[in-house]
């Protein structure tokens, strides 16, 4: 009967039985095209969308990994394509320029070729925000978070968005994110609380719409010991589906974190995404909350094969939440950021068991990476600045491009490549003068706590 008081209104209306199905398919087909757009091609019309150039360090360190960094002779990593290789990919994403253009056409074809190699620098203020770090549990630190508590609890927060569908070296992306949570949940101690929060598992392929998606995120291993088969069996059925609630997630981590307040419990998140915020939330200002609640979380990010749009602002959401953003290109990068919270997991299981940490031996560990970066930086900038050269070189050889654009975009990459060592050297001697200057000022902080422990 309502089926046919339906048909009744349909033809009232003018409408169809053949305009209905007709009109939902379109819906329904609109809906798909959504929760794929993750998945389109990062590189499509890279003309009109490519990043502005860098002309500092801090748009240097914002600007997004290329995709074809980790390609040079010092710093790239197996199997690195050949020269060859490289012009083909780049002639499969850029037009020729075969005839005289003006500077504008010749800057932003630049811009893009420099961008498809554009490499992960390190970021020198990364290295004074993980003193933090390096000195987590010093009674004497000013910003309470990184002070050890009796119980240490970490979120792992997954992203199985849609986008997670995408491969890596023949493996899912969601796939690899999988495995490197069970590897960090299998070697951690057994008195840390370890909980699991994922958001995209809802979408397209179960039924969802966009905005029943971004309404969900679900905790589906509440806090305890780390146990890799139970870990393992609430997450091997998840398949990447829908959209990006970030913020969304982060709200429901605080209620997550609700009988661990920060006063005897050092909280920390580990969000793992490969994009931003597609949901209208906003991670940031949550995150910042988080961090200013009386929970007094920490919020990481690992940024993992993260595109043009994707990379700031997931550094935004780890620099409002007081913790570190990683960018990660593939399984052993992934594994290797988790890796850093499975260390400070340990050392709080040696500050249970009362070992002190010697900051002496902290400063020099800090001393060395500051210097180990500064040659980071020094191999990058000579992998990035071959990669463009031999590219022009052949480029121009192959007539794909005129003398004349030769000769602009070679000038503008000298330019690129003084300024970028221009930036590393000055960085770099502020950062070992920085890493003095807080050396001193943690040492009178002690000596002052210690003081005060004796005189009481």
């Amino acid at each position: 009967m309502e089926q046919d008081e339906q048909r009744d209104d349909q033809k009232s209306q003018g409408i169809t039985t053949e305009d209905s199905e007709s009109q939902n398919n379109e819906e329904n087909s609109e809906q798909e095209q959504e929760a794929n757009e993750e998945t389109s091609d990062p590189l499509a019309n890279l003309l009109e969308r490519v990043p502005e150039e860098p002309s500092n360090l801090e748009e240097i360190i914002a600007y997004p990994v290329g995709p074809l960094a980790g390609n040079g002779s010092i710093t790239g990593k197996e199997p690195v394509m050949e020269t060859e290789e490289l012009v083909n990919r780049v002639m499969e994403v850029l037009p020729p320029i075969e005839e005289q253009q003006d500077e504008t056409y010749y800057d932003q074809w630049w811009r893009a070729l420099r961008y498809l190699f554009a490499e992960d620098y390190p970021d020198p203020r990364q290295v004074i925000k993980e003193l933090n770090y390096t000195h987590f549990g010093n009674d004497a630190l000013e910003d309470e978070r990184f002070r050890f508590k009796d119980q240490i609890n970490v979120l792992l927060v997954l992203d199985v968005s849609g986008s997670m569908a995408n491969e890596v070296d023949g493996k899912s992306m969601l796939q690899i994110a999988k495995d490197s949570i069970l590897n960090f949940a299998s070697d951690i101690p057994e008195d840390a609380n370890v909980g699991v929060r994922i958001y995209g598992h809802e979408g397209a392929s179960t039924g969802l719409t966009k905005e029943e998606s971004c309404q969900a995120t679900d905790l589906i291993y509440d806090f305890q010991s780390a146990n890799t088969s139970d870990i393992q069996e609430v997450i091997d059925p998840l398949s990447p589906t829908g959209w990006t609630p970030i913020g969304l997630s982060l709200e429901k981590a605080r209620e997550d974190f609700s009988r661990f307040p920060g006063e005897s419990n050092t909280n920390l998140i580990y969000i793992v995404s490969d994009g931003a915020e597609t949901c209208e939330g906003n991670p940031a200002m949550v995150a910042k909350e988080l961090a200013e609640s009386d929970i007094q979380s920490i919020v990481n990010v690992i940024g993992f094969n993260v595109g043009i749009e994707g990379q700031n602002n997931l550094r935004e959401i780890a620099e409002a939440g007081g913790g570190i953003y990683t960018n990660s290109g593939d399984e052993e990068e992934l594994k290797e950021a988790l890796g850093q919270g499975e260390a400070l997991i340990k050392k709080w299981n040696e500050w249970k068991q009362g070992e002190k940490a010697d900051i002496y031996e902290q400063r020099r560990e800090q001393e060395v990476k500051a210097i180990s970066e500064e040659n980071e930086w020094r191999y990058t900038i000579s992998d990035e600045f071959e990669n463009h050269r031999s590219v022009l070189h052949a480029l121009a050889e192959e007539g794909y491009i005129s003398q004349e654009a030769y000769d602009y975009l070679y000038d503008r990459m000298m330019e690129k490549r003084d300024l970028y060592i221009e930036i590393r050297d000055t960085k770099y001697k502020e950062l070992l003068d920085e890493i003095e200057k807080k050396y001193e000022e943690t040492l009178e902080r002690i000596n002052k706590e210690y003081n005060k422990n004796i005189e009481s």
